[in-house]
C-alpha cells in the first residue's frame, strides 16, 4: 500500500469516527453548558443588565443546531444574556432562560420569543430545541402531562404556572405566542415531526412568590 492510499484510508477512518461520535459530543457539550449556566450565581443586577442586551427574535429562521454553533456557544457562554431559569420538576428539566432566540442562545437553554415580554404578565413565550430520545434542552417537554407545575424565576421572584394545553401545531401558527386579553399565560414551543411542525405547551399562571420561599425549586 503506497503512502497516498494509506493517508486516504486514515482520513476515511477519521471521518467515519467523527460521524459516529459527533452527536454524542454535541449533546454532552449542550448538557454541560446548560448545567454551567444553571449553577452560576446571577444577581438581580446581572439579570437586569442582560434584559437590555441586543437579541434576535426571528424564531422562524431557527434551524437545527450544528456542532459549529454549539462550539460557538461554548466560547460565548460566560457572556450569554441569561435573564432567569425555568424548571419542570415532573420531567426533571431545568434550563437557563436567555434573551432572544439566536443560535447560541438556543444551543444552551430556553429563549424568549418577544422583545418586551415580562414574567407574570400577558403571554410569556419561550422556545427551545428538541433532540429525539435525549434529555436535553426542551426534549423532556414531550413527557410533560396536563396539570404539571412549571416554575420560572428572574432570580428575584418565582412564577408558578400549571400546564393546561399540549398540542402539535403548524409551524406557521405564530398566533400561539400572542397576548390574550385578561389572561396570564406561559407558552413553550419546540420542534415536532422533524421540524415541519411545532409542539406547543401552554400553562396558566397560578401565583408568584419570593425566590427565598421557593423551597429548593431552583
Amino acid at each position: 500500500m503506497n503512502k497516498f492510499r494509506l493517508t486516504l484510508l486514515v482520513c476515511v477512518l477519521l471521518f467515519g469516527l467523527l460521524l459516529i461520535f459527533i452527536n454524542p459530543i454535541q449533546h454532552a457539550i449542550i448538557a454541560h453548558l446548560s448545567d454551567q449556566l444553571n449553577t452560576t450565581d446571577y444577581s438581580v443586577k446581572d439579570i437586569e443588565k442582560n434584559k437590555k442586551a441586543a437579541a434576535d427574535f426571528e424564531f422562524e429562521a431557527v434551524q437545527s443546531l450544528s456542532i459549529a454553533e454549539v462550539l460557538q456557544a461554548q466560547v460565548k457562554a460566560s457572556n450569554m444574556p441569561v435573564i432567569g431559569s425555568i424548571a419542570v420538576p415532573s420531567v426533571h428539566m431545568q434550563l437557563p432562560i436567555l434573551k432572544g432566540v439566536g443560535h447560541s442562545v438556543l444551543a444552551i437553554g430556553a429563549g424568549t420569543m418577544k422583545p418586551n415580554q415580562q414574567l407574570g404578565q400577558g403571554n410569556y413565550a419561550l422556545a427551545g430545541h428538541y433532540f429525539e430520545e435525549k434529555d436535553i434542552l426542551f426534549s423532556p417537554l414531550y413527557q410533560a402531562q396536563i396539570g404539571d407545575i412549571i416554575y420560572i424565576t428572574d432570580m428575584k421572584d418565582v412564577y408558578e404556572y400549571k400546564l393546561t394545553t399540549k398540542k402539535i401545531i403548524a409551524a406557521t401558527d405564530v398566533y400561539i405566542i400572542d397576548d390574550i386579553p385578561n389572561q396570564t399565560t406561559l407558552t413553550l414551543i419546540t420542534c415536532a415531526e422533524k421540524g415541519s411542525k411545532r409542539l406547543a405547551l401552554q400553562a396558566d399562571f397560578v401565583q408568584s412568590y419570593s425566590l427565598e420561599n421557593a423551597k429548593g425549586t431552583f
